[in-house]
Parts: structure tokens; C-alpha cells; sequence
């Protein structure tokens, strides 16, 4: 049965924002961003042992375009919904779609707004936007790197314009920077983002570098942790440590959200930033206990990237039971060296105290 929380009255329970329209956007044969990434997830989650009430299912409504219009050029939407319309189209060369990509990418910007409404409602605890297309990579009048609709950025654009909600932190763990949610907020001070990513000389799509601070207005609010390959569990303990946990608590942000890459996973066949199913246990609970502790425990995480199925069962699976608070049934890793860069992140966070010191340091 559903248990309460005494002082807030929040229900506490977990939401998993899911609906079958995800898997039936397609791009080409043999495309990594297909289908089974979702079949893979949800495998993993219906593995969890839980009790009733402790983890649920939410089925999205679409998107109003009047919300997406905020995050996106009407011309560029207009033209996705034309390419669905006919059938599909190519946008970039590894960024096609279908007769249903439209739709489905309405349904999953959707999926982020009554995630985060229904947290702001307190009618759930926390939630995951289990959907696709992913959103990261796409910019304001064009589709990029296997996006077509910014999901978490049309959700914080709606927390700030609609709830009271005066600032939202983004916190992007997947291995490729989030050039496009960057940009959406890169000259204001409501929206908070911090990228932390494989170095972009070395990945897709070149962007994320630790000069990227933002500008105007939005000056000091843009943090980009860019990790050298291999960087592993470590590198991003210091991170925290060193950058995320203080900014968190100078920013105070009303509401968190994440773009969940498990990409960053060692055995991801796209990157190779090296962490372990315990490094990403580790960020989640990091992001969950920040969340408790200035948020009011006001957390959404949105699926992104993740090439390996059988990661994404297991991380999906780890991450739905600590956002349920339930023990993680955790796996053995396969032979797995962790190289240690230390000189490389201090030189990293060096540079983003020198040009954030006003900001909270």
C-alpha cells in the first residue's frame, strides 16, 4: 500500500512515464537509438521486487505545441510534423525519421510536463521519463544527434512559466554534452545546467567545453565538467564533490531534473568514459539526496542515451528502486580496471573555480 510522508503529504510513490508510441519511432536498420532500448529498460524494471504502491506507471498526453514553441522555431516543428507526414525524412545523416516521429516526439515532450506536474502537485514522490526519441542534443530549429524535441528542456521551461518553480537545476550525466538543452538556457539565470560529459575533442558533439559559462544574464549559470576517456567511478566522485554539490547548494534550485545517459557506462559501445554500475548508482544517489536536501526532494529523471541493452536493463532497473527507496539488487561486474586521472579533473576543476569564484566558491 501507499505510504505517506507526514510533513508534505506526498504520496510515496514512483512514476515511470511510459507509453507504447516510444517504440515506434525508428530511423534506420541497425540504428543504436531503436526500439529495444526501451524493451530493455522496462525488462529490467518489471525485475524490481516491490510492494503495491510503491512504484506506478503513467501513460502521457501530448505536448501543447505552445510549450514546445517556447523551446523550439515553429517552422522547424512544422517541418517534422511535414517529414512524419510523408512518411519520414532525413534530417542529419544519422538522424532520421518515420511516419510516427512526430507524434511520438509530442508525446514524450509530453511525458516531461505531467512528470513534472504531477511532482509539483505532490501527487507522486518522484519520476522517470522513460521515453524516445531522446531530447539533449536537439537545438532550437534543427534536429541533431538521433533528437528531434528537447524534452527536460521544454519541462523546465514549463516548471519556470507555469509552477512556482523560480529555479530548476539540469544535471546532464550521458556521455555526449547537451549542446542543445545548453543552448536553450544559455543567457538566463532561472535555469541552471551543468554538462558533465566525455571531453568534446574526443566525442560527439564537440561542445561542452569549460570556457561554455554562459553569457548576459545566463553568465556563470552554464557548467560544463568535461571528463577525458576512461575517467571512470573516481573522476566523478571529485566532481561532486568538488563542483556539482557546492553549485547545487549556492543555486538552492527549487526542482532537479536529469538527462540520464548510461552511456557513460564502460561498456557502452559509443563512448568511453569508463564508469561501473556502481559509479552510476553513485550519481543517482548523489542527485536524489541533493534533491532531499534543497529541493524538497522534487527530482525527474529523463532517459537520453545508453547503446548497450543489457546496461540499460540494469541501470534502469537501479535506478526506478533508488528513486522507490527500495534495496538494489546489484550484479557483479565483469574485470573492470579503473584508471585514476587525478591530475587531469583537479586541472578541470581549477579552471571552473577561477572563472566561478563569484558564483558559490
Amino acid at each position: 500500500m501507499k505510504t505517506c510522508d507526514i510533513q508534505t503529504g506526498i504520496a510515496m510513490v514512483t512514476k515511470i512515464v511510459y507509453d507504447e508510441i516510444f517504440k515506434l519511432h525508428e530511423m534506420a536498420p541497425g540504428h543504436p537509438e531503436n526500439p529495444l532500448r526501451l524493451e530493455a529498460a522496462l525488462e529490467g524494471i518489471r525485475e524490481i521486487n516491490t510492494i503495491e504502491g510503491e512504484i506506478g506507471f503513467l501513460k502521457p498526453k501530448r505536448a501543447e505545441l505552445e510549450d514546445i514553441y517556447k523551446i523550439h522555431d515553429k517552422k522547424y516543428i512544422e517541418h517534422v510534423k511535414d517529414q512524419s507526414e510523408k512518411g519520414g525524412g532525413f534530417f542529419t545523416l544519422d538522424t532520421t525519421s518515420n511516419e510516427h516521429t512526430y507524434l511520438a516526439s509530442l508525446f514524450a515532450a509530453g511525458g516531461g510536463v505531467l512528470a513534472v506536474n504531477e511532482i509539483v502537485r505532490n501527487s507522486v514522490k518522484n519520476a522517470l521519463v522513460l521515453c524516445r526519441p531522446p531530447g539533449h542534443h536537439a537545438e532550437f530549429g534543427r534536429a541533431f544527434g538521433f533528437c528531434f524535441v528537447n524534452n527536460i528542456a521544454i519541462a523546465a521551461k514549463y516548471l519556470i512559466d507555469t509552477t512556482d518553480c523560480n529555479r530548476v537545476m539540469i544535471i546532464d550525466y550521458d556521455a555526449h554534452h547537451g549542446n542543445g538543452t545548453q543552448n536553450a538556457f544559455y543567457s538566463t539565470n532561472d535555469v541552471m545546467y551543468i554538462g558533465l560529459h566525455q571531453d568534446g575533442r574526443t566525442l560527439f558533439p564537440g561542445t561542452g567545453f569549460v570556457g561554455e559559462i554562459g553569457e548576459g544574464d545566463g553568465k556563470g549559470y552554464n557548467i560544463n565538467i568535461p571528463m577525458i576517456p576512461t575517467a571512470g567511478d573516481w573522476a566523478y566522485g571529485i566532481a561532486f564533490d568538488e563542483v556539482i554539490q557546492p553549485i547545487a547548494e549556492s543555486y538552492n534550485p527549487d526542482f532537479i531534473l536529469v538527462s540520464s545517459g548510461f552511456d557513460c557506462h564502460y561498456q557502452d559501445p559509443l563512448a568511453q568514459l569508463g564508469l561501473t554500475y556502481q559509479g552510476i548508482i553513485n550519481i543517482n544517489q548523489r542527485l536524489i539526496d541533493i534533491a532531499e536536501k534543497i529541493a524538497s526532494g522534487r527530482i525527474a529523471f529523463f532517459l537520453e542515451g545508453g547503446y548497450n541493452l543489457g546496461v540499460i536493463k540494469q541501470a534502469s532497473k537501479h535506478l526506478v528502486e533508488q528513486l522507490a527507496g527500495i534495496p538494489i539488487e546489484k550484479i557483479p561486474e565483469q574485470h573492470h580496471k579503473e584508471n585514476k586521472h587525478e591530475e587531469n579533473i583537479q586541472l578541470i576543476i581549477q579552471e571552473l573555480k577561477k572563472q566561478l569564484t563569484e558564483l558559490c566558491f
